[in-house]
This record gives structure tokens, C-alpha cells and sequence, in this order.
């Protein structure tokens, strides 16, 4: 057993010696090579930028045309207390335990599961 791990201890300091090595600096045609593909790519990440947002712009246009109602009462609609939290709708400073109001069982209930 120790030899195994003297022999796999020798083995990493050896490769970590050799992943320290340099590589050379590319050369004028790699770096031309690497500067016109990060170009390409940049020019299709546009492109695909300007499809996504056409794709999305149809989508909320097709949202609208069947949903006119919703579009002129978004701004007026409030957000319904139906699942709300109890103490989501208190005043604020009218919480905790009170001898006409009881503490809510939210304040103290386990995680949900």
C-alpha cells in the first residue's frame, strides 16, 4: 500500500511538471484565424439577438390581438389577496400577538415539504 501511493505521489508531481509548461505564442495566421472566428461568432450572436427578439415581438403582438381586455385594465389591476399571506394585508407596526387578534400560524409553522 505505501509503495502504491509513493509510486502515484511521484506520478502527479511528474505531470504537474509538465502541465506548467509554456506553449509557444500562435502565430500571426492563428491569431488572425482567432480574431476573424470570434468576429463570426460575434456576427451570429447578433443575428440570433435580432431573431429572438423579432420571434418575441410576434408573440406579444398575438398576446394583444386576443387579450384587449387585459391590455387597458394591466395598469389599474391589483395583484388579488386570495393567496396572499395573512400578514401581507396588516397595516405595518399592527402585527404579532394581540389579545383580539392571535398570532398567525404562518409565524411559526415548520418549512413547507
Amino acid at each position: 500500500m505505501r509503495k502504491t501511493a509513493i509510486f502515484l505521489f511521484t506520478g502527479m508531481l511528474i505531470g504537474s511538471g509538465a502541465a506548467l509548461g509554456k506553449l509557444p505564442p500562435p502565430t500571426p495566421e492563428e491569431q488572425a484565424a482567432a480574431t476573424a472566428k470570434k468576429a463570426a461568432q460575434q456576427e451570429q450572436l447578433e443575428k440570433d439577438k435580432a431573431l429572438l427578439e423579432r420571434a418575441q415581438d410576434r408573440v406579444v403582438a398575438h398576446y394583444r390581438s386576443e387579450h384587449p381586455a387585459r391590455q387597458a385594465s394591466a395598469t389599474s389591476d391589483r395583484t388579488p389577496d386570495e393567496n396572499m399571506p395573512k400578514t401581507s394585508g396588516e397595516a405595518p407596526g399592527g402585527t404579532g400577538p394581540d389579545p383580539v387578534r392571535p398570532q398567525s400560524a404562518e409565524a411559526h409553522s415548520a418549512p413547507a415539504k
